[in-house]
Order: C-alpha cells, then structure tokens, then sequence
C-alpha cells in the first residue's frame, strides 16, 4: 500500500511539472505574434495549466480513493482467507506444480505431527512412507488432478500410526492456464471408518459366536456355487442341529446357553480349513461350507470329527455337559446348483438325521427330496381335512385290572381321506407336530372328545372319564388353560372326566415352569397323566415334584413279558415307585392273557390294550358300554 502512494505522488509531479512547461511553450508563442505583455500572458496560461491540474487532480483523487477502497478490500479478505486456511478444521496442504509441498496449516501439524519446515519441499508422499507406490504419486502419474479429485486416503502420523482422511484436491493456473499449484483438503474420517467397520461387522457377524451370520454365509454359498461350476469343482453344505441344546438352556440358564454356543463354535473352526466357513443362523443352528472337496468320501471325515468333537464334556457354571448334533450334507453341483436348493436339502438331510436317532449325519438323497415333496402335499390335504371334517375319534378302553370295568377310555385320532381311506396317524401326526397344524387339530380333538364323552354319559348313565394326548406344541401354548376351560363349558362335561395326557419329553425343560403349568391346568378340576413312562430320561427327584395323578408304563416294557425279564423288572419297579409316590399305574399294549396276569400280581391299577379291546368308533363304543357290567362310575 505505501509502495503505491509513493508511485501515485510521482506521478502528481511530474503531471503538474509537465503543466508548467506546456504553459511556458504557449506563452512564448503566443508573445510575439500578439505583442501581449509577457507578464499577462505567463500568467494566464500558468492559471489555465493549474485549473487543468487541479481538474485532474481531482478526478485522480477520486480514482485513487476507490483504488485505495479495492486494495483495502483485498487486504482485508485475503487475512481473513489465510486465517481462515491457517484455523481450519480441515488439514490443507498447498503444493506447487509437482505436488511439493509449500504450505501446510495448523490442523496438519495437529494431526500429523510434522511441523511445516519437516514437510515444506517434500512430495505428498511423506503421508505414506512405506507404500513407494502411493496414491498420492499415482494421482500425478495419470493426470488426475486436472479437474480435481476427491477419494479416501490411508495415510500415516509421524507416530506411524494411521488415520482415514476424506481428500479433495485441486489446482490453481495463472492467467495463461498454467498449473501453478495445487489445494489439497483432508478431514479426517477415521471415526466414521471405524464406526462403519463395526456396523458391517454387526450387519454380517454373528455378535455372541463371531462366526458368519445368515446373510454373510449366504452370500458366500452364492459365491461358492458359482466358482464351483466355473472351476468345476465341488462344494459341500452342512447343516447343524444341537441336540437337546433346549433343554440345557432353559436348566441352566441363557447364560450357559451362551458360553455353550461359543463353546461349539470354536470347536467348529478347529474341525475345518481356513478356507471354509463356519456360520451360526441363529438359535443353535450352525452351518458349515467346505469348498473343493472330492465326494461324499472327502466329507465323512470332517463330519466324524465334528460329532467327536462337540461330543467331549463342556463345563457350564458347576455343571459337565456333554451335547451331541445332527448333521444334514448336501453337495453342490451334484445336488442342487442353486443356494436355496442347496439349502433346502441340506435341512431335508438335517431332519433325516434327526429321525434316525440324533448323534449322526445324513446325506441328502433324491428320495429326501421325494419324501419332502410327500410331506407338503400331506400338509395340504391335512389342512384340507380340517376344514372338512375328515377326522374321527375312536375310543379305547382303559380297564380296572381288579374289577376287570371301564374306568375310561384314551381318545385317538383318525383320518378318513376322501381317496386313500384310513390313513395312520403316524404317517400324518409327525407333519401335524413340524408343520405346526397339531394345535388346531389338538383343539378340534379335545372339544370333540369332551362332546362325545358328554354325549356317551348322557346316553349310558354312566360316569367314566375321557383320556386326550396333548402334544409338545400344545402344551407350550400360553393359550392351552383357556382352550380346556373354553371346551369344557361348551360341551358341559365336567372337568374331573377329563385326563390330560403328557409325554415324558414334555417335562424336560425348566422343571420349576412345567410344575407351574402342571399345577395350573390341575386347577381347573382336571386330572394328568404321564404318558410313554421310562421311555424319557424323567429323574425320580423331578417325579416327586411334579403334580400329577397316574404313569402310564410305556407299551415297549409291556410287549415283551413274560419272555423278557429286564422288562418284567423294570415295569414291576415302576408300578412300585409310582404307588410309593401315591399314583395311580395304567399300562398299555396289554395283548395276552399273560401279559395281563403279570400286571395283576404286581398290582398295577388299569391296563389298555388289544386283549381288552380295539380303539372303537363311537357307537361301537355305545355298544360296548350297554352291554352291562362293563363300566364302573369314576
């Protein structure tokens, strides 16, 4: 600014002398022609040069106050631009043409640790001292930096620790377009990296295992069925089920249901490649992807190792368990060339597996596939069945073994299909119990055989009870103490004939909510039954706890007395546990005479069975009870 009012006042000189001298000029010109005095004529055109002077004079004062104005101006915004550049919250580097560096602001010397004199001259690339081939060095070899650039960039502190920066590069050319320099912004991301990190680890791990979760694994699968057919090669799926995993959980507590998950889990990884993937689904289904395997020969071994392995003792809390798996296999190109198919048969062989008896592995088959197409359209047909009325209930009697009377009859379900007849409920209760169909079909069994029981007492005069199986669904449903309340009052049976028959298995989980449910369902008036007993692994501690009214000796210790003595023992010292906890012992699947006599001696309550009589339709069942003397009141 000084610079230039020192040029302007120059400029005022010798403006004004050169006035001065053109006055001069035109005063001795005009002397002699004129004959003017030389006095007069000196000072007029000295006057006219100083009113030309002071006219410009004038007009260069207003031009250099509004130049004066502009610099200011100038001044002014290029402070607040470097203090601006010198503050900011982002780093900025300014280099020159070749990307050496001339300048950079505080938040670089924060951020980095470098001060301006370690930096000023070096190439960018000082930010990434172990990488000789840096980003930085490729952006200038390829002329990206023309219309500017913008990316993600790793780059490293003078610590050697490293931050993510968000990077926007741009140039600056003078007034012929000449690249002079170059604007370089960073801010730092690395927060926002890893918090994006920790959100797809979220997204595609499972949180408690670490391992895969559904839509990571999945995509893997997709990824492996597709090089499997580029290659050539295959692949092998497994599917994994924890047996009795539930139970554990629900004794033990979530807590040990978790250390035991992780427990698997890691066993899992010990038992496979690093190339493959192990993947939790959820709950305690697991998965495993082998790639590049031979046949199902190249498997076996891996699926030995995993029962060996999940087989050995896991400590939970103060307690040893030892929990076994199923395990469905399924190949890939030979089974299925898709993801979902390859999925659906490794569950197909997983249900196999289970079915034959948990603690193997299964592969799949096309006649898995043949059975599950089966079970679908015996899915619908039974949907179909219950909304028209294809189901009946038969009748069998249960007898008082000293009075040889009905004391009660077992209600069992059956099916009459339009076009294949009497079909066996052991073909379509298992669909029923998967498919989640067992429970409006439960409830259509237990008000039809409260009505018909109902009916048979208003019919005969005589008071027996009524047996109905619950299955494991229906015992879990919150809803059951409301669906025997409902039956009841609407068929009007009183509730001390009805029994309400549980399996063992049913009473294996917390064993303080089955004596809650138990006693709650007892309150409403009815009585319960332990079905299929010994068949379970029920503890004569649980036994004693649970508030229950008859055991019914499971017919596999039955079929075989008198010829095999295990049997014997072991039903003889049922029926005395039972009367010593002051319950009442029905056996089924009496058959013989024999059979029956045993059971007699070792006095056991009531029987069921053939030698007594078949499962009856219900007016055969009225036949049977008018012939007199063959029913005693409950």
């Amino acid at each position: 600014m000084k610079k230039f009012f020192q040029t302007a006042s120059s400029v005022n000189i010798a403006f004004f002398m050169g006035l001065v001298f053109s006055a001069g000029v035109v005063a001795l010109t005009y002397w002699k022609p004129t004959n003017l005095p030389w006095t007069l004529l000196s000072a007029v055109t000295v006057s006219a040069a100083f009113a030309i002077f002071s006219i410009v004079q004038i007009k260069l004062n207003r031009q250099l106050a509004h130049k004066v104005r502009e610099l200011r101006e100038r001044d002014f915004k290029l402070k607040k631009l470097g203090n601006a550049v010198t503050n900011s919250g982002s780093l900025i580097i300014i280099t020159d043409e070749l990307g050496n560096i001339e300048y950079v602001n505080n938040k670089f010397i924060k951020t980095t640790g470098y001060s301006l004199l370690e930096v000023k001259g070096c190439f960018l690339n000082i930010l990434n001292p172990d990488n000789h081939h840096s980003a930085t060095e490729q952006y200038w070899e390829h002329d990206l930096l023309v219309d500017g650039w913008e990316g993600d960039v790793l780059s490293c502190r003078k610590t050697g620790t490293s931050f993510w920066s968000a990077v926007s590069i741009s140039s600056v050319s003078d007034n012929q377009g000449t690249i002079t320099n170059y604007v370089i912004s960073c801010i730092d991301i690395t927060e926002l990296k890893e918090a994006n990190s920790k959100m797809q680890i979220m997204a595609l791990y499972d949180p408690l295992t670490g391992l895969a979760n559904r839509r990571l694994f999945i995509d893997r699968l997709e990824q492996s069925v597709r090089a499997a057919k580029r290659d050539r090669k295959k692949i092998a799926l497994m599917f994994l089920d924890l047996d009795q995993f539930k139970r554990i959980n629900d004794t033990l507590g979530h807590d040990a249901g978790d250390i035991l998950l992780t427990t698997v889990s890691n066993r899992l990884k010990e038992c496979v490649r690093e190339k493959d993937t192990v993947a939790r689904l959820g709950g305690d289904e697991f998965t495993v992807l082998l790639t590049d395997v031979d046949d199902n020969l190249s498997v076996t071994p891996v699926a030995h190792q995993i029962l060996r392995a999940l087989k050995k003792p896991i400590k939970l809390k103060k307690h040893e368990v030892i929990v076994s798996t199923s395990i469905g296999i399924t190949l890939a190109p030979t089974d299925g060339c898709t993801a979902d198919s390859l999925m659906k048969n490794a569950d197909l062989a997983l249900y196999r597996a289970k079915e034959q008896g948990r603690d193997c592995y299964h592969f799949f088959t096309e006649e898995l596939n043949a059975s599950a197409l089966r079970q679908l359209v015996l899915e619908q047909e039974l949907r179909h069945a219950l909304q028209y009325d294809e189901f009946t209930l038969h009748f069998q009697p249960q007898v008082n073994l000293r009075s040889e009377r009905i004391v009660s009859v077992e209600a069992l379900l059956r099916w009459y299909h339009p076009t294949k007849g009497l079909v066996s409920p052991d073909a379509f209760i298992p669909v029923a119990e998967e498919t989640g169909l067992i429970v409006p079909i439960g409830k259509w069994v237990l008000k039809n055989a409260c009505m018909q029981m109902k009916m048979i007492q208003d019919l005969t005069g005589v008071d027996i009870k009524i047996a109905v199986n619950l299955s494991t669904r229906q015992f879990d449903d919150p809803d059951l103490e409301e669906m025997i309340a409902d039956a009841l009052r609407e068929t009007g049976l009183e509730p001390r004939f009805l029994e309400l028959e549980v399996t063992e298995s049913m009473l294996m989980g917390d064993i303080d909510l089955v004596i809650e449910k138990l006693k709650r369902l007892k309150s409403t008036g009815v009585s319960i039954t332990i079905d299929d007993f010994g068949s379970g692994y029920s503890s004569l501690s649980y036994l004693k706890k649970l508030p229950v009214d008859i055991l019914k000796v499971d017919r596999e210790f039955v079929r075989d007395i008198p010829d095999d003595l295990n049997d014997m023992e072991i039903t003889s010292a049922v029926i005395a546990v039972a009367h010593k906890l002051n319950l009442k012992v029905i056996a089924e699947g009496v058959e013989d005479i024999d059979q029956r006599d045993f059971l007699m001696i070792n006095k056991c309550d009531f029987a069921q069975g053939f030698f007594f009589s078949k499962p009856l339709p219900f007016e055969d069942l009225y036949q049977y009870l008018t012939r007199g003397k063959l029913a005693e009141s409950a």
